[in-house]
């Protein structure tokens, strides 16, 4: 294509009747429908606009409310490879036996949760989307950091959206990051965060004592991993701020060791060490309204974000009067991210 950069991504947007939704971050295609997620040549069009806008893209449309879940999965496969290996424990909430997960407050025919629920705090006010040092909500994260291979993105569609709340929010981790003074870029370029699945469950069950934390076979079974803390884009080679996740327990320099002793404390008794504080004291910089997106949910909407150059976070409604009905699914490569490495 001999379009210049700056003009192709418009030029697509226009060709197919969207809008960006924050500057450079976010494309919004409505009056879309099934068929059309199925047309190849729409789907290549979307491909580069997601990467273009910064890795969030969204379509819009009535009918989407009835799609498929295989359809669905065709959809996701556009972006990324589906992972199709569930989390143990997540059968209740699995949609038809699929690689898609429901979230939301939704029982079934015998009155049972059938969906993963998390008490989200509300928004009240625009505000209210940047982060809050003092209630550290939103909670503003990366998905599955402390996975040897994480996410590189995800699909999420509205099969039923409350009245109002339940929005989710995006933030733009390029523009951010570019944003910031070179002295802090440079440091960043040098740390990496110390993600350990056994110390975000730990941490969720201190306030939820009924969640499950891991067993020693299974702490041994998923070994705290380092990922830098800022990610070089593989496809547009921007840099963007990366590595915040509820796992995160440290923050470390490249060549710094990790004790046993640090682990155990981190892991069993959840305690976060205060270095995670450069992580945190950004956000409220970079989750400022120059680069978020605070998504209202119809039915139909399906959202796909870039969890290597996004944020997000998840918002509350009134789940005791409404339902609302989400389905996730995944998406993975077959290679890890080159910097992400067992902590030690």
């Amino acid at each position: 294509n001999s379009l210049p950069d700056s003009v192709m991504p418009q030029t697509m947007l226009s060709k197919w009747n969207g809008r960006p939704l924050n500057g450079a971050f976010g494309a919004l295609i409505e009056n879309v429908n099934p068929k059309q997620l199925a047309d190849p040549v729409f789907g290549a069009d979307a491909y580069q606009l997601w990467a273009a806008y910064n890795g969030l893209l969204i379509v819009r449309g009535p009918d989407l409310a009835f799609l498929t879940p295989e359809s669905l999965l065709r959809w996701g496969e556009i972006f990324g490879t589906v992972d199709r290996n569930m989390e143990s424990g997540r059968d209740f909430c699995q949609v038809d036996n699929l690689p898609i997960i429901r979230i939301g407050n939704t029982v079934d025919h015998r009155g049972t949760s059938n969906a993963i629920f998390a008490n989200e705090s509300l928004i009240k006010n625009a505000a209210d989307v940047r982060y809050n040092p003092e209630t550290r909500t939103p909670v503003w994260h990366t998905d599955g950091t402390f996975k040897p291979h994480p996410p590189i993105g995800s699909v999420f569609h509205c099969r039923q959206a409350p009245t109002s709340g339940g929005a989710t929010l995006f933030a733009d981790m390029c523009s951010a990051f570019e944003m910031l003074a070179d002295p802090v870029k440079e440091e960043l370029s040098g740390l990496e965060a110390v993600c350990s699945l056994a110390h975000h469950d730990k941490k969720i069950n201190l306030s939820s004592p009924t969640y499950p934390t891991l067993t020693p076979t299974q702490r041994a079974d998923n070994p705290p991993m380092r990922v830098p803390l800022m990610l070089t884009h593989p496809i547009s080679g921007k840099p963007a701020l990366y590595g915040l996740n509820s796992s995160t327990c440290a923050v470390v320099s490249k060549h710094e060791t990790i004790t046993q002793e640090e682990m155990d404390i981190f892991d069993l008794q959840g305690i976060e060490h205060e270095s995670v504080a450069t992580l945190r004291n950004l956000l409220p910089t970079v989750t400022g309204p120059d680069f978020t997106v605070s998504w209202t949910w119809a039915p139909g909407d399906i959202v796909v974000w870039d969890n290597r150059c996004t944020l997000h976070a998840g918002t509350g409604f009134n789940s005791a009067a409404e339902q609302r009905e989400m389905w996730r699914l995944s998406l993975t490569t077959p290679e890890p991210l080159t910097s992400n490495t067992p902590a030690g």
